[in-house]
């Protein structure tokens, strides 16, 4: 079993349609995906109902973005019904979040004789955008290097064009996802520029909001942090999830699948042995690709 429950589309911040990651993932020999895009659920709207039963198992999800102590933190939702009214209602204030956002961003590049933001993100596929897009703008009109360079200087906290969004808590984030029939999981905690006291409090706090997964593997992550999530996450009563957290093609070091095994004491905490997950195949969508 190989599953990958943590990646993007087009229509959040990944690169790639819907069809060509279901082709990569199944190329690749998952098992298990799960579309995870920035607050909305848009893709799977996209996918064509004559994609029949196959080998691959695709779980409808989505990743939420949250405030916590003045952090943005991501709360990973999957197996959820995306026509849940709860669910929808509150993805839809964090897309109006986004574009704010990115207008408020606009308004600053402006004055700064810097035009099209706008427009430019109105060519897009995505209906959450997000600091990614606006970093590809900048590196596309040659005032950022990498968008390493355009987050350093213009997008991060203390960036020359930075603006805030003031995105729902993690308990509202939580109470949707499990109104939606879904799994909350807490999205891959080694990111955050928090310490480690902050790292458990936050793990703590998630738990007792209702969260029931962490994040223990995923990309790039070395094997004493690894060790490390994995007591955070049993010392919680949490089940232990995997993802890559994919985005492009050309980020190898974040590829579907790529990330290390579950360790063997997370064995009987694997978050597909989750009394919920049979909850989760109800939200399945079993797909064969033709061609793959």
């Amino acid at each position: 079993m190989l599953a990958d429950l943590h990646a993007h589309t087009w229509f959040s911040d990944g690169t790639l349609s819907p069809r060509a990651l279901l082709e990569r993932a199944a190329a690749r020999g998952l098992t298990h995906l799960a579309i995870t895009d920035h607050d909305t659920t848009a893709a799977f709207e996209s996918i064509e109902p004559d994609w029949i039963a196959g080998g691959l198992q695709l779980l409808r999800g989505v990743e939420i973005s949250t405030l916590w102590e003045r952090q943005e933190i991501h709360i990973v939702g999957i197996g959820i019904d995306c026509a849940n009214a709860t669910l929808q209602a509150l993805l839809q204030d964090q897309q109006r979040l986004r574009r704010d956002r990115a207008a408020a961003m606009d308004m600053s590049l402006q004055k700064a004789g810097i035009c099209g933001l706008m427009d430019y993100l109105a060519t897009l596929p995505c209906t959450a955008v997000g600091r990614n897009h606006v970093a590809q703008f900048l590196l596309d009109r040659g005032i950022a290097r990498s968008k390493e360079h355009a987050f350093k200087n213009f997008l991060g906290d203390k960036g020359k064009y930075a603006a805030s969004a003031r995105w729902c808590s993690i308990e509202e984030a939580v109470k949707a996802i499990r109104t939606a029939g879904g799994i909350a999981i807490l999205a891959h905690p080694n990111r955050y520029r928090i310490s480690n006291p902050a790292l458990r409090r936050l793990v703590s706090e998630f738990a007792a909001a209702g969260g029931e997964g962490l994040e223990v593997s995923y990309s790039n992550l070395d094997a004493d942090r690894l060790d490390h999530l994995a007591s955070l996450c049993l010392a919680n009563g949490l089940w232990a999830s995997t993802g890559s957290d994919f985005h492009s093609p050309g980020s190898h070091w974040m590829d579907l699948g790529k990330f290390r095994l579950l360790p063997a004491r997370c064995a009987e905490r694997a978050i597909w042995l989750h009394p919920g997950w049979p909850g989760c195949a109800r939200n399945e969508m079993r797909v064969t690709l033709s061609g793959a």
